[in-house]
């Protein structure tokens, strides 16, 4: 993996695992007494005062004079319907191609209701970053059985219980201003499978610039909701959300004129 900043090319050898999001974190375990659901009196004083006047307005404001489209948001309003139908909330799954990319998704497509993040446990590494990330919706992904299962137990309780939505990149890795969706695991639509609710694909786009010199305008395009198929196993919806969500992801990336600020050159061994 080379970065070439002045001539704006990435070179990777591993669309799954390669990563260009220059973020320094030590690796860090979820700890055996990590609570992964919010407690009431923790909501009440800080997460949900802080999420809705500090977060959402502090990064509203900013994502709003950064002049980013929103395109769908009827896509939303069916995702919505099918929610309540479903007495749920869901996952939302988009590429990663910004440091940026939760703050977008939870301020300016999702507005109605929180919204929770799965994100790498090495954020954990930073305590008061722990703390602020906790109170915005991060839900660190664990490894042990014990964390896994904590985990799922925290997906339902705010899923079935509290009607919020939960936010995955199954990219996994950031690619800054990459146009194309990368391959998707199955493994990372385990969730909606295992709790029959609905996915939402939601993809950044990246439009010619107005000025010039300027970067790309940003645009986050919201799919039309996916639901599992009630005649399938968990395993099989699994690889039958995956699927459905790549297709309909690709098909939006490849329905606007990108362009293409940083470039993308896979090299060999």
């Amino acid at each position: 993996m080379k970065i070439n900043k002045k001539e704006r090319v990435l070179y990777y050898k591993d669309e799954l695992n390669d990563d260009f999001g220059n973020i320094e974190l030590e690796h860090v375990d979820v700890p055996s007494n990590y609570k992964y659901i919010r407690s009431k009196a923790f909501d009440i004083l800080f997460s949900s005062w802080f999420y809705w006047i500090v977060f959402k307005t502090f990064l509203g404001l900013y994502t709003f004079f950064r002049g980013y489209k929103i395109i769908g948001r009827e896509n939303l309003k069916t995702y919505y319907k099918v929610c309540k139908e479903n007495n749920s909330a869901g996952f939302i799954y988009s590429n990663h191609t910004s440091n940026e990319d939760a703050f977008d998704r939870q301020v300016r497509v999702i507005s109605k209701r929180r919204v929770n993040v799965l994100a790498n446990s090495n954020i954990l590494s930073q305590k008061f970053l722990t703390f602020i990330c906790k109170s915005g919706g991060y839900i660190p992904l664990g490894r042990s059985l014990k964390s896994q299962k904590e985990m799922l137990e925290c997906f339902k309780y705010y899923l079935f219980t509290k009607k919020q939505d939960i936010l995955i990149y199954p990219e996994a890795h950031i690619w800054p201003y990459y146009t194309k969706i990368r391959p998707l695991r199955s493994a990372a639509f385990h969730y909606p499978a295992k709790f029959f609710v609905p996915v939402l694909p939601v993809v950044t786009v990246y439009l010619p610039k107005k000025r010039k010199n300027a970067k790309p305008r940003k645009a986050l395009v919201i799919g039309e909701p996916i639901l599992p198929k009630k005649e399938l196993s968990v395993s099989e919806n699994k690889v039958y959300l995956r699927d459905e969500t790549q297709k309909a992801m690709e098909t939006i990336a490849s329905s606007y004129k990108q362009v293409e600020y940083i470039k993308y050159i896979k090299v060999e061994d």
